[in-house]
């Protein structure tokens, strides 16, 4: 531990001695992966799973040298698949080479292809030489000769601009009638600065300005030109040292109870890998996401070869809505009490502004873990103060919110695994002394994966950093359910998967008068005879409560409740003509009812290419038809676009959406760099304005532009 400061200022001084490879493309495995979040809302930071999908990629596991719970992390593997691939190590000795995996039980043709951006092999010699029970410290040398440094520059921008960028007249300005307009530019300006050693050892500097936002220097709301600054020091995996954040950090333990202040993966077409949480403990965060984070420090030292121990503490200023109580009314005067936190994360009008870094919180507490190689057991725990103290409001479904200035919150977590059986879960105590809890098991019976899970989250329990696995997925309250999913290889070439989840709500919820429930089920059928080509049919059906109203025997209106129910079927094709092209069409239709009421009904057809021509160019392209009976028949596409971006694009109404991305990398002495530009256009029939509020639109199109900088050295 005594080496990481110096290894880590020689990681900020590091000139690297070579030019380093430029980033690669992001890769149809990623595609397959990100899209299985994009087929509904999506809840907490996916730039977080971007995140660690491009660090994988760009600093690939060596398969020689990787534990479990590292190769865990790709989405491709499975626990039991990562367990047997270090078993398989350690009973016949170290990986020749990379396909050397596909002797291992569990890694299908499939899993090998969808695993291999991620991996890589170190010379054999260099393993053998290093039999150590924790991981090897880097010298200097190894530092300064290996370090990367990644400048990325990101600017955003909508073209047709809302009635919120419109100038405020002169005869309005300064008075009671003064409209309110947005303080700052269109622009979304995003500028990042990261040092990284491997997965070792990072620096990262990361500033965002969101549209709307004023470019200017305030430190007292936090903005120092950029609205938002996240920064991080961090050293992973150097001897004892597990862990070591000072800056911005995050915390995944368990399934999510406690604490995991991280997007994580909902139900979808990945019905079984991606269900069962793996947490990495404390890692540093770089994202723009402005409320799931830390600001502190946080350390994991292994105590012995099996037993961690951790630590963290966090001071920062969030968000919120205080309302000054009436001093008439308390024995206090001036008393404030909080009764919203903000999670746009936007501050564009005086109103937004008003709620920035309006409360502060105080937060620390510590884990203690025990890995072996057939079980993962802890317990973590936290204490945290607000500055102000959260009231409830007087509406039943406001009821059991946290109340008061002080949370503490602890929890008892596990993975066992019995052979191709893993059992997992978690049982969290609330602040108010409520408990509740998840877990399940997971299966891995050759053809055929399974996994069966279940959530039981009272009505009075509060997770204030968690986000568990649930039908509304982050939200670990108010909500019982079982989730069952399976992934079955019944022939070469094909997948078949599904979930059946059924699920009820036992207290009101916002505008849910009753207590509710609901059922959900998917079924996806995949076929690839070639892996130049990939067929798949994917079929969704939700059923839920939800409010309506009845007239009641005297006439009065009375609340209740009425099934919704909402279907979609989609068929999509992929044709890989060469190493330079690529083609993808979807057909995707989708209905929606309430009750026995009429089908709100629409559909969904694009077609896009990829094309890398001259090594140095890449031409991503979709044109995309679409025609819904409004927003209750509304789609969801995910697009490619810049690194980092998450593009998961709402279509309703009727109309068209194209866009094309370029890049562009010149190699050479330019090597290194790498230049993308996206222009993207929505156009709709039969409608004069786009949007609401201050971002309504004349006109019957929207357009995007962005324009990304990305140099390595």
């Amino acid at each position: 531990m005594t080496r990481v400061a110096p290894l880590l200022i020689a990681l900020l001084l590091a000139l690297p001695a070579r030019a380093q490879e430029a980033p690669a493309d992001s890769s149809d495995v990623d595609e397959a992966v990100l899209e299985n979040l994009s087929d509904d809302e999506i809840s907490g930071d996916p730039t977080a799973l971007l995140e660690l999908l491009e660090n994988l990629r760009e600093n690939p596991l060596d398969i020689n040298r990787a534990s479990a719970a590292d190769l865990a992390q790709i989405p491709a593997l499975s626990a039991s698949v990562a367990r047997e691939i270090v078993r398989f190590r350690e009973t016949y000795g170290l990986f020749g080479s990379i396909p050397e995996l596909r002797a291992v039980e569990g890694v299908t043709d499939e899993v090998f292809l969808e695993a291999r951006p991620y991996l890589t092999i170190g010379r054999v010699l260099d393993v053998e030489r290093r039999p150590s029970l924790y991981p090897a410290v880097p010298t200097l040398a190894e530092v300064r000769a290996n370090a990367r440094v990644d400048v990325l520059q990101r600017v955003q921008r909508r073209l047709d601009l809302g009635r919120g960028y419109d100038p405020v007249p002169d005869s309005l300005a300064g008075t009671p009638d003064e409209p309110t307009r947005y303080a700052g530019s269109p622009e979304r300006v995003y500028t990042r600065l990261r040092a990284t050693y491997r997965r070792n050892l990072s620096a990262n500097l990361t500033l965002e300005k969101d549209p709307g936002e004023p470019f200017a220097w305030d430190p007292d709301l936090g903005s120092y030109g950029y609205d938002f600054v996240s920064f991080h020091l961090a050293a992973l995996q150097m001897g004892r040292l597990d862990a070591l954040v000072v800056g911005d950090y995050v915390l995944e333990f368990g399934q999510g109870l406690a604490l995991w202040r991280a997007a994580g993966f909902g139900k979808g077409r990945e019905s079984v890998r991606t269900l069962v949480k793996r947490g990495r403990g404390v890692r540093p965060y770089g994202s723009a996401d402005e409320n799931n984070f830390f600001r502190g420090a946080a350390a994991t030292v292994a105590v012995t070869p099996w037993l961690y121990a951790s630590a963290f503490g966090s001071r920062r200023t969030l968000d919120a809505s205080i309302l000054e109580v009436d001093t008439t009314e308390v024995e206090a005067p001036g008393t404030n009490v909080v009764t919203g936190l903000g999670a746009t994360g936007l501050h564009r009008t005086p109103t937004e502004r008003a709620r920035k870094n309006a409360l502060g919180q105080t937060l620390g507490g510590g884990a203690v873990e025990v890995r072996t190689d057939r079980a993962t057991v802890g317990v973590v725990g936290y204490a945290t103060r607000f500055d102000e103290a959260f009231a409830p409001g007087d509406r039943p479904y406001q009821r059991f919110n946290f109340s008061g200035d002080e949370a503490a919150m602890a929890s008892l977590y596990a993975n066992v695994f019995l052979g191709r059986y893993q059992l997992f879960g978690e049982v969290a105590r609330a602040p108010d002394g409520v408990f509740g809890g998840v877990g399940g098991v997971e299966a891995a019976l050759g053809p055929l994966d399974f996994v069966a899970l279940g959530r039981h989250y009272p009505r009075d329990f509060v997770s204030l950093h968690g986000y568990a696995f649930g039908e509304r997925n982050g939200i670990s309250q108010n909500e019982s359910g079982l989730y069952l999913g399976l992934r079955l290889r019944p022939a070469r070439g094909w997948i078949v998967s599904g979930f059946f989840d059924q699920y009820r709500f036992p207290w009101v919820r916002f505008n849910v008068p009753r207590p509710a429930r609901g059922h959900e089920a998917l079924l996806f059928v995949q076929y690839r005879p070639r892996t130049w080509i990939t067929l798949y049919a994917q079929g969704r059906t939700e059923t839920r409560e939800t409010s309506a109203e009845f007239a009641g025997p005297t006439g009065a209106v009375l609340p209740g409740l009425t099934d919704e129910t909402r279907q979609s079927l989609r068929v999509q094709g992929e044709y890989v003509a060469s190493r330079a092209l690529r083609f993808r069409a979807r057909v995707e239709g989708t209905r929606y009812r309430e009750a026995a009421g009429p089908f709100a009904t629409g559909v969904l057809v694009f077609q896009d290419v990829r094309w890398q021509f001259l090594d140095a160019f890449l031409l991503d392209a979709r044109l995309t038809f679409f025609d819904t009976e409004g927003y209750d028949a509304r789609l969801y596409q995910f697009e490619n676009d810049l690194f980092g971006v998450f593009a998961n694009t709402l279509l309703y109404g009727r109309g068209t959406r194209a866009y094309a991305m370029v890049g562009f990398r010149p190699g050479g002495r330019f090597d290194g760099l790498d230049l993308r530009l996206k222009l993207a256009e929505t156009r709709f029939r039969h409608r004069h304005t786009v949007g609401s509020g201050l971002d309504e639109v004349e006109g019957d199109r929207v357009r995007d532009l962005s324009l990304q900088l990305r140099y390595r050295f």
